[in-house]
């Protein structure tokens, strides 16, 4: 499917470099500015109670029956988000948390022709069905563990360094915020709320002395009402120390500036760098391959132009555009089918396999197997067995003599290699030290922090596999199952409630 014919190598709709496309993007500008004005309120609110203006399942049968008879299929949609959340399918369980809290909680649309018109505030209302007494009780327990469990998935989904499709690490942070803000408005002593939401405060590359402030406060409120809580207070006396050492760097520093320059070069070359990085992404994005996704994209994004331009009048605009819209779409669709064909004709060998670049039908095949191809210590792992297989292979073929049993012994003594510290996040390798039960309070700087992990994962290498494993912060009632080796060594657990 390399060919110069297909809709993937021709430029988008909305691509600025022609005529059509520079019309299209001031269309959308203007549209967008409207729909802007129409939608102050609604752009207040956080995704997962935007997202119940549309949603469709069981939460809608739910809100027909009466609030006490709500509870406990909601909860069935709670075991369901636990369940994709043990398997670390984040926005999976998202979905289902959605379900279960757009059960009380809502937004209803008084305005039936609103999907062509657009989302104006006036035709929204803001529905709270949670009872009196005793079932208002319950469910605001029930709501305020639903808004913990969609923090640690936002928390697990940004750690895990891959978003949501058009969303940002940084988005899931916010989102983390947002859902834990909720529950302390439900239950103002939630000790798991204010210490999630101080690290989300602060895991953010962007955190800055402001963000560390507000978590401290959290993580301070967190240790008062539970004073017992050892992940509460090695964060709180790891930011407070942090804290500490930063007020003391910048006392140094700025005690100087003026008597040297070092502070005016400082930030002459952090704004270098961050044009350079800017530039940089912008060529990446230029010379990326479009792909079905954003022909799909593209196409529902001038639907939107097209209902605009119509309630504008411009109804010879509209039609032109629709036309230009159709076959798009045909040539997309001709490409799918091509594409289709293409990939049941083909057999993938699994030296071929690009682990870096795996298909969703191959991330997929990997869970069953209980191995996470997102993971970049896993696929480094992957790598290297599959070198290891063609060397071997080209052994054979000079030697056939060496038999399989010396390659299986062999390959069953070598142990993971150390993970590539460099390139891992600074508050996974925090989160890695405090899964192996390590004390690194004493540690400031970055360095410090990639050798101890380093010194960790090589003296794990020397003991037997084995682990141990408490699942005892998980509150439900399914059983769970034991995690491998890499898993244990290498995982990242987020408990949830």
């Amino acid at each position: 499917m390399a060919g110069s014919d297909n809709v993937l190598n021709t430029p988008g709709l909305m691509d600025p470099s022609t005529d059509f496309g520079n019309m299209m993007q001031h269309a959308m500008k203007i549209k967008g500015a409207q729909m802007e004005q129409d939608r102050k309120k609604f752009e207040t609110w956080p995704q997962y109670f935007q997202n119940t203006l549309w949603m469709q399942g069981r939460a809608i049968e739910l809100r027909e029956l009466p609030v006490t008879e709500r509870l406990e299929p909601a909860k069935e949609l709670k075991d369901k988000g636990n369940a994709h959340f043990r398997e670390k399918r984040f926005s999976e369980a998202v979905e289902q948390y959605e379900q279960a809290l757009g059960s009380f909680r809502y937004a209803k649309q008084h305005d039936e022709g609103w999907k062509k018109k657009g989302i104006r505030d006036e035709t929204i209302e803001n529905i709270d069905e949670r009872g009196e007494g005793e079932t208002r009780a319950a469910i605001d327990e029930f709501l305020v563990s639903c808004y913990n469990n969609l923090a640690a998935c936002y928390l697990g989904r940004a750690a895990s360094g891959e978003p949501e499709p058009g969303s940002t690490v940084d988005a899931d942070y916010r989102l983390c915020i947002a859902a834990c803000t909720a529950a302390l408005e439900l239950q103002p002593e939630c000790a798991k709320a204010f210490y999630r939401r101080a690290r989300a405060l602060t895991e953010p590359l962007s955190a800055g002395a402001e963000a560390m402030d507000e978590a401290i406060r959290d993580l301070t409120e967190a240790a008062k009402h539970s004073p017992d809580d050892k992940a509460v207070r090695a964060l709180l006396n790891k930011l407070r120390k942090e804290r500490a050492a930063q007020r003391s760097k910048d006392n140094s520093t700025y005690s100087g500036m003026f008597c040297r320059g070092e502070i005016y070069d400082e930030k002459s070359l952090e704004e270098q760098a961050a044009r350079q990085k800017k530039e940089a992404k912008q060529r990446e994005r230029a010379e990326k391959r479009r792909t079905v996704a954003d022909c799909e994209r593209e196409a529902k994004e001038a639907d939107a132009v097209v209902q605009s331009l119509q309630e504008r009048g411009k109804t010879e605009d509209a039609r032109q555009l629709a036309a230009k819209i159709q076959q798009h779409r045909t040539q997309l669709e001709d490409y799918k089918t091509a594409q289709k064909e293409h990939e049941t004709n083909r057999r993938v060998e699994p030296k071929d396999i690009d682990f870096r670049n795996p298909t969703a039908e191959q991330i997929a095949d990997a869970k069953k197997h209980g191995i996470d191809l997102m993971d970049p210590l896993v696929v480094e792992e992957l790598e290297r067995l599959q070198l290891e297989k063609d060397a071997e292979d080209e052994a054979d073929d000079l030697d056939p003599a060496m038999g399989a049993r010396e390659r299986t012994v062999r390959h069953r003594r070598r142990r993971p290699p150390p993970p590539d510290v460099g390139k891992i996040p600074l508050h996974e390798i925090r989160r890695r030290l405090d899964d192996m039960g390590v004390d690194y309070s004493s540690c400031v700087e970055r360095p410090q922090l990639e050798q101890m992990l380093l010194a960790q994962c090589r003296r794990r290498d020397d003991e037997p596999d084995e682990f141990e494993y408490d699942a005892s912060d998980i509150d439900d009632d399914e059983g769970r199952g034991q995690p491998g080796w890499l898993r244990s060594t290498l995982g990242y657990y987020c408990t949830i409630s």
